[in-house]
């Protein structure tokens, strides 16, 4: 079920990636390795980035099945999804939080390892480069957390996340491997998808939220507690 999703919001957004990481993964210093030493120097990389957003996923898996123990899945669901609308559409709401500075600060310092990390060809030091680009802030990576949080469950939400991160390396890899020939009337093409698919993720999760009965994607929460009481010896 996790699969499809967390692959589309990945692709949709990969040219976001592009434009946020684009510069990142083209720094990566290969030097005059052959080919099969690029891949692995890029592989490493990725495997970094992937790692971090699975370890995010987990995290904020073991935090939606606390909440969802607790009986608040419902309105988890529902405050996700209203929050994911009043970001997409009306970006300036995020300020109204006021974590810029916050954000700015943290970003620095992951920057400042990220830093540290070009300066090596070691597949170690590119792993660490990936894993600290995987924890710099970031819109698209938010959405996928809320929806690893809405997975109820902790490896579910680190699956979400790994999926989504493989779903942001074909556009990166074509970024790199073409010298950044990619056609501008696709990247204009895959931005526009993304708050269309970021809304529909915002819709599902207000729809589970209010429990209207419809399978899979409502489903009433009295009914699955009745039926739970029900499998009790």
């Amino acid at each position: 079920m996790i699969i499809l999703p967390a692959i589309a919001l990945g692709f949709a957004g990969s040219m976001h990636c592009v434009g946020m990481c684009g510069p990142i993964a083209l720094a990566i210093p290969v030097g005059k390795g052959n080919r099969l030493e690029r891949f692995f120097a890029y592989s490493s990389y990725h495997i970094g980035r992937i790692t971090a957003y699975a370890i995010l996923g987990f995290l904020f898996g073991v935090l939606g099945a606390g909440l969802d123990m607790a009986g608040l899945q419902q309105g988890l669901s529902l405050g996700l999804g209203v929050l994911m609308l009043a970001f997409i559409w009306f970006p300036r709401a995020a300020g109204l939080f006021r974590i810029s500075g916050v954000l700015a600060k943290y970003q620095s310092g992951v920057n400042r390892f990220m830093a540290q990390r070009l300066k090596s060809q070691r597949f170690s030091a590119l792993l660490g480069l990936g894993f600290f680009n995987g924890l710099l802030p970031c819109g698209l990576v938010y959405i996928g957390l809320a929806a690893s949080m809405a997975t109820y469950d902790p490896l579910l939400g680190a699956g979400f996340m790994a999926l989504f991160g493989l779903g942001t390396i074909p556009a990166l890899a074509t970024l790199v491997f073409t010298g950044n020939k990619i056609g501008a009337s696709l990247r204009v093409r895959l931005n526009k998808a993304l708050p269309v698919i970021a809304t529909v993720f915002a819709v599902l999760f207000i729809l589970r939220g209010l429990g209207l009965g419809i399978p899979y994607v409502s489903p009433e929460l009295n009914s699955v507690v009745s039926t739970t009481q029900n499998c009790e010896p």
